[in-house]
Protein backbone atom coordinates (compact mmCIF):
# COMPACT_ATOMS: atom_id res chain seq x y z
CA UNK A 1 0.00 0.00 0.00
CA UNK A 2 1.16 3.51 -0.77
CA UNK A 3 2.04 5.33 2.42
CA UNK A 4 3.98 8.59 2.69
CA UNK A 5 6.51 8.85 5.54
CA UNK A 6 4.96 9.84 8.83
CA UNK A 7 6.39 12.84 10.65
CA UNK A 8 8.48 12.12 13.73
CA UNK A 9 6.92 12.78 17.14
CA UNK A 10 9.05 15.87 17.78
CA UNK A 11 8.36 17.32 14.35
CA UNK A 12 4.66 16.61 14.67
CA UNK A 13 4.40 18.23 18.09
CA UNK A 14 5.75 21.42 16.56
CA UNK A 15 3.33 20.98 13.68
CA UNK A 16 0.43 20.85 16.13
CA UNK A 17 1.14 24.40 17.23
CA UNK A 18 1.61 25.60 13.66
CA UNK A 19 -1.58 23.95 12.51
CA UNK A 20 -3.56 25.43 15.39
CA UNK A 21 -2.36 28.88 14.37
CA UNK A 22 -3.03 28.20 10.70
CA UNK A 23 -6.59 27.00 11.25
CA UNK A 24 -7.83 29.19 14.05
CA UNK A 25 -5.65 32.29 14.19
CA UNK A 26 -5.16 31.71 17.93
CA UNK A 27 -1.95 31.20 19.82
CA UNK A 28 -1.00 27.60 20.53
CA UNK A 29 -0.13 26.15 23.91
CA UNK A 30 3.00 24.18 24.68
CA UNK A 31 2.68 20.53 25.61
CA UNK A 32 2.29 20.29 29.36
CA UNK A 33 0.06 19.67 32.36
CA UNK A 34 -3.18 21.58 32.86
CA UNK A 35 -5.72 21.63 35.68
CA UNK A 36 -9.31 22.38 34.77
CA UNK A 37 -11.48 24.38 37.20
CA UNK A 38 -14.79 22.94 38.32
CA UNK A 39 -16.77 25.93 37.01
CA UNK A 40 -18.79 25.88 33.80
CA UNK A 41 -19.24 22.13 33.70
CA UNK A 42 -21.84 19.69 35.08
CA UNK A 43 -20.90 18.45 38.54
CA UNK A 44 -21.82 15.27 40.40
CA UNK A 45 -22.16 14.08 43.98
CA UNK A 46 -19.56 12.00 45.82
CA UNK A 47 -20.39 8.29 46.06
CA UNK A 48 -18.39 6.84 48.96
CA UNK A 49 -19.20 3.24 48.01
CA UNK A 50 -17.65 3.74 44.58
CA UNK A 51 -14.79 5.77 46.06
CA UNK A 52 -13.91 2.74 48.21
CA UNK A 53 -13.26 0.75 45.02
CA UNK A 54 -10.22 2.87 44.16
CA UNK A 55 -6.73 1.37 44.40
CA UNK A 56 -4.68 2.36 47.43
CA UNK A 57 -2.28 4.56 45.46
CA UNK A 58 -5.16 6.75 44.25
CA UNK A 59 -6.76 6.89 47.69
CA UNK A 60 -3.46 8.08 49.15
CA UNK A 61 -2.64 10.67 46.47
CA UNK A 62 -6.19 11.85 45.84
CA UNK A 63 -5.24 12.36 42.18
CA UNK A 64 -5.91 10.51 38.93
CA UNK A 65 -3.49 11.54 36.17
CA UNK A 66 -5.07 11.39 32.73
CA UNK A 67 -3.30 11.72 29.39
CA UNK A 68 -4.99 13.41 26.46
CA UNK A 69 -4.20 15.19 23.19
CA UNK A 70 -5.94 18.55 23.35
CA UNK A 71 -6.26 19.27 19.64
CA UNK A 72 -9.31 17.12 18.89
CA UNK A 73 -12.46 19.20 19.45
CA UNK A 74 -15.21 18.66 20.46
CA UNK A 75 -13.68 15.89 22.58
CA UNK A 76 -10.77 17.92 23.94
CA UNK A 77 -9.21 21.26 23.07
CA UNK A 78 -7.73 24.35 24.69
CA UNK A 79 -10.08 27.12 25.77
CA UNK A 80 -9.54 30.74 24.82
CA UNK A 81 -7.08 31.12 27.70
CA UNK A 82 -4.75 28.65 25.92
CA UNK A 83 -4.42 26.78 29.20
CA UNK A 84 -7.69 25.13 30.22
CA UNK A 85 -8.54 21.86 28.45
CA UNK A 86 -12.24 21.69 27.64
CA UNK A 87 -14.60 19.35 25.82
CA UNK A 88 -16.53 16.15 26.31
CA UNK A 89 -13.67 14.05 27.69
CA UNK A 90 -12.48 16.59 30.33
CA UNK A 91 -16.05 17.36 31.42
CA UNK A 92 -16.88 13.68 31.82
CA UNK A 93 -13.61 12.94 33.63
CA UNK A 94 -14.10 15.77 36.11
CA UNK A 95 -17.61 14.48 36.82
CA UNK A 96 -16.04 11.04 37.39
CA UNK A 97 -13.63 12.76 39.78
CA UNK A 98 -16.61 14.25 41.64
CA UNK A 99 -18.11 10.79 42.12
CA UNK A 100 -14.77 9.35 43.26
CA UNK A 101 -13.80 12.34 45.40
CA UNK A 102 -10.44 12.81 43.66
CA UNK A 103 -8.71 15.45 41.55
CA UNK A 104 -8.41 14.81 37.83
CA UNK A 105 -5.06 16.05 36.50
CA UNK A 106 -4.88 16.31 32.72
CA UNK A 107 -1.58 15.85 30.87
CA UNK A 108 -1.54 17.07 27.26
CA UNK A 109 0.85 15.27 24.92
CA UNK A 110 1.19 14.04 21.35
CA UNK A 111 -1.41 11.39 20.49
CA UNK A 112 1.11 8.72 19.58
CA UNK A 113 2.82 9.17 22.95
CA UNK A 114 -0.26 8.55 25.07
CA UNK A 115 -0.26 4.76 25.24
CA UNK A 116 3.53 4.52 25.75
CA UNK A 117 3.13 6.97 28.67
CA UNK A 118 0.39 4.75 30.09
CA UNK A 119 2.66 1.72 29.72
CA UNK A 120 5.41 3.58 31.59
CA UNK A 121 2.97 4.39 34.43
CA UNK A 122 3.34 8.12 33.90
CA UNK A 123 -0.43 8.13 33.46
CA UNK A 124 -3.28 6.35 35.22
CA UNK A 125 -5.74 6.68 32.34
CA UNK A 126 -5.69 7.74 28.70
CA UNK A 127 -8.76 9.67 27.53
CA UNK A 128 -8.51 10.92 23.96
CA UNK A 129 -11.57 9.67 22.07
CA UNK A 130 -9.85 6.30 21.51
CA UNK A 131 -11.88 3.77 19.57
CA UNK A 132 -12.16 0.31 21.09
CA UNK A 133 -10.97 -2.37 18.68
CA UNK A 134 -9.68 -5.92 18.97
CA UNK A 135 -6.01 -5.02 18.53
CA UNK A 136 -6.12 -2.45 21.34
CA UNK A 137 -8.09 -4.71 23.69
CA UNK A 138 -5.32 -7.29 23.44
CA UNK A 139 -3.03 -4.91 25.35
CA UNK A 140 -5.33 -2.50 27.23
CA UNK A 141 -8.66 -2.42 29.03
CA UNK A 142 -11.36 0.03 28.02
CA UNK A 143 -14.44 1.43 29.73
CA UNK A 144 -16.99 2.63 27.18
CA UNK A 145 -18.42 6.15 27.36
CA UNK A 146 -19.49 7.26 23.85
CA UNK A 147 -20.64 5.89 20.49
CA UNK A 148 -19.74 7.65 17.24
CA UNK A 149 -19.85 7.21 13.45
CA UNK A 150 -16.91 8.11 11.22
CA UNK A 151 -16.70 11.33 9.22
CA UNK A 152 -14.93 12.44 6.05
CA UNK A 153 -13.78 16.07 5.96
CA UNK A 154 -13.38 17.68 2.54
CA UNK A 155 -12.90 21.25 1.27
CA UNK A 156 -16.08 23.30 1.49
CA UNK A 157 -16.79 23.05 -2.26
CA UNK A 158 -15.96 19.31 -2.30
CA UNK A 159 -14.09 19.48 -5.64
CA UNK A 160 -13.63 15.69 -5.81
CA UNK A 161 -17.35 15.04 -5.33
CA UNK A 162 -16.81 12.74 -2.35
CA UNK A 163 -20.00 11.31 -0.88
CA UNK A 164 -18.96 7.90 0.52
CA UNK A 165 -15.77 6.07 1.46
CA UNK A 166 -15.74 4.45 -2.01
CA UNK A 167 -14.88 7.85 -3.47
CA UNK A 168 -11.63 7.99 -1.46
CA UNK A 169 -9.90 5.36 -3.59
CA UNK A 170 -7.04 6.90 -5.56
CA UNK A 171 -7.05 10.13 -3.56
CA UNK A 172 -4.67 11.72 -1.06
CA UNK A 173 -6.10 11.25 2.44
CA UNK A 174 -4.77 12.76 5.67
CA UNK A 175 -5.40 11.12 9.03
CA UNK A 176 -4.34 11.11 12.67
CA UNK A 177 -1.41 8.77 13.30
CA UNK A 178 -1.94 5.71 15.52
CA UNK A 179 -5.70 6.19 15.18
CA UNK A 180 -8.52 3.77 14.46
CA UNK A 181 -9.20 5.81 11.33
CA UNK A 182 -5.69 5.06 10.06
CA UNK A 183 -6.37 1.34 10.44
CA UNK A 184 -9.66 1.76 8.53
CA UNK A 185 -7.84 3.43 5.64
CA UNK A 186 -5.14 0.77 5.60
CA UNK A 187 -7.83 -1.93 5.47
CA UNK A 188 -9.51 -0.09 2.58
CA UNK A 189 -6.23 -0.06 0.63
CA UNK A 190 -5.98 -3.81 1.14
CA UNK A 191 -9.56 -4.45 0.00
CA UNK A 192 -11.93 -1.83 -1.40
CA UNK A 193 -9.15 0.29 -2.94
CA UNK A 194 -6.69 -2.47 -3.78
CA UNK A 195 -6.83 -1.63 -7.51
CA UNK A 196 -6.70 2.13 -6.96
CA UNK A 197 -5.04 2.75 -3.63
CA UNK A 198 -5.19 5.92 -1.62
CA UNK A 199 -2.04 7.79 -0.67
CA UNK A 200 -2.45 7.99 3.09
CA UNK A 201 -0.46 10.48 5.15
CA UNK A 202 -0.61 10.11 8.94
CA UNK A 203 0.07 12.98 11.34
CA UNK A 204 0.42 13.25 15.11
CA UNK A 205 -2.32 15.91 15.18
CA UNK A 206 -5.75 16.07 13.59
CA UNK A 207 -5.14 19.82 13.24
CA UNK A 208 -2.09 19.07 11.10
CA UNK A 209 -4.15 16.69 8.94
CA UNK A 210 -6.69 19.47 8.42
CA UNK A 211 -3.88 21.85 7.47
CA UNK A 212 -2.94 19.44 4.68
CA UNK A 213 -6.54 19.48 3.50
CA UNK A 214 -6.87 23.25 3.61
CA UNK A 215 -3.60 23.77 1.73
CA UNK A 216 -4.61 21.34 -1.02
CA UNK A 217 -2.00 18.72 -0.21
CA UNK A 218 -4.77 16.29 0.75
CA UNK A 219 -8.15 15.66 -0.86
CA UNK A 220 -9.88 14.47 2.30
CA UNK A 221 -9.33 13.66 5.96
CA UNK A 222 -10.90 10.84 7.97
CA UNK A 223 -11.84 11.28 11.63
CA UNK A 224 -14.76 10.65 13.95
CA UNK A 225 -17.85 12.42 12.65
CA UNK A 226 -18.23 14.81 15.63
CA UNK A 227 -14.69 16.03 14.93
CA UNK A 228 -15.40 16.44 11.21
CA UNK A 229 -18.66 18.28 11.96
CA UNK A 230 -16.93 20.56 14.48
CA UNK A 231 -14.23 21.47 11.98
CA UNK A 232 -16.78 22.17 9.26
CA UNK A 233 -18.89 24.36 11.54
CA UNK A 234 -16.13 26.32 13.28
CA UNK A 235 -13.08 26.86 11.08
CA UNK A 236 -13.26 29.95 8.86
CA UNK A 237 -16.81 30.69 10.01
CA UNK A 238 -17.90 27.42 8.45
CA UNK A 239 -16.53 28.27 5.02
CA UNK A 240 -13.44 26.04 4.86
CA UNK A 241 -14.60 22.43 5.29
CA UNK A 242 -17.60 20.18 4.68
CA UNK A 243 -18.27 17.10 6.83
CA UNK A 244 -19.68 13.86 5.42
CA UNK A 245 -21.02 11.05 7.62
CA UNK A 246 -20.70 7.62 6.04
CA UNK A 247 -22.47 4.83 7.95
CA UNK A 248 -20.66 2.18 5.89
CA UNK A 249 -17.64 2.60 8.17
CA UNK A 250 -19.80 1.39 11.05
CA UNK A 251 -20.12 2.89 14.55
CA UNK A 252 -17.22 3.08 16.99
CA UNK A 253 -17.37 2.84 20.75
CA UNK A 254 -14.94 5.12 22.56
CA UNK A 255 -13.35 4.15 25.85
CA UNK A 256 -11.24 5.36 28.73
CA UNK A 257 -8.01 3.34 28.56
CA UNK A 258 -6.32 1.44 31.42
CA UNK A 259 -3.36 -0.88 31.88
CA UNK A 260 -4.42 -4.52 32.06
CA UNK A 261 -3.10 -4.80 35.62
CA UNK A 262 -5.06 -1.75 36.87
CA UNK A 263 -8.41 -3.47 37.30
CA UNK A 264 -9.38 -1.67 40.51
CA UNK A 265 -9.14 1.75 38.89
CA UNK A 266 -10.87 0.45 35.76
CA UNK A 267 -13.79 -0.93 37.77
CA UNK A 268 -14.09 2.23 39.88
CA UNK A 269 -14.25 4.44 36.78
CA UNK A 270 -16.80 2.12 35.17
CA UNK A 271 -18.96 2.34 38.30
CA UNK A 272 -18.55 6.12 38.38
CA UNK A 273 -19.65 6.54 34.75
CA UNK A 274 -22.67 4.32 35.37
CA UNK A 275 -23.46 6.43 38.44
CA UNK A 276 -23.35 9.52 36.19
CA UNK A 277 -25.66 7.82 33.69
CA UNK A 278 -28.14 6.92 36.47
CA UNK A 279 -28.04 10.40 38.01
CA UNK A 280 -28.51 12.23 34.70
CA UNK A 281 -25.16 14.05 34.94
CA UNK A 282 -23.82 12.04 31.99
CA UNK A 283 -26.65 13.38 29.84
CA UNK A 284 -25.89 16.91 31.08
CA UNK A 285 -22.23 16.51 30.05
CA UNK A 286 -23.20 15.36 26.55
CA UNK A 287 -25.77 18.13 26.18
CA UNK A 288 -23.23 20.74 27.30
CA UNK A 289 -20.98 19.62 24.45
CA UNK A 290 -23.79 19.17 21.86
CA UNK A 291 -23.02 15.44 21.66
CA UNK A 292 -26.21 13.81 22.93
CA UNK A 293 -26.35 11.79 19.70
CA UNK A 294 -23.52 9.55 20.97
CA UNK A 295 -25.00 8.62 24.34
CA UNK A 296 -24.66 5.09 25.67
CA UNK A 297 -26.97 3.52 28.25
CA UNK A 298 -24.35 1.52 30.17
CA UNK A 299 -20.58 1.72 30.56
CA UNK A 300 -19.06 -1.65 29.70
CA UNK A 301 -15.58 -3.14 29.77
CA UNK A 302 -13.89 -3.97 26.42
CA UNK A 303 -17.12 -3.88 24.40
CA UNK A 304 -16.49 -3.98 20.64
CA UNK A 305 -19.40 -3.21 18.26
Amino acid sequence: MSMKPRPSTLTAVAAVAAAALFLTGCSATEVGSQDVPASDRPTAALNTDIQAMLPERIMESGVITVGTEAYYPPYESFADDDATIIGLDPDLLHAVGDVLGVEIKLENMAFDGLLPALDAKRLDIVSAALTINADRVEKYDFVTYFNTPQGITVPADNPKGITTRDDLCGLNVAVLDASHQLSLLEAMNDDLCSDNQMTVTAFTSDADALQQLQSGRADASLSQYPVAAYSAANFGNGNIFTAISDPSFGPSLLGEVFRKDDTQLRDAVQAAINDLIDSGVYEEVLDANDLAVGAITQAEINEIP
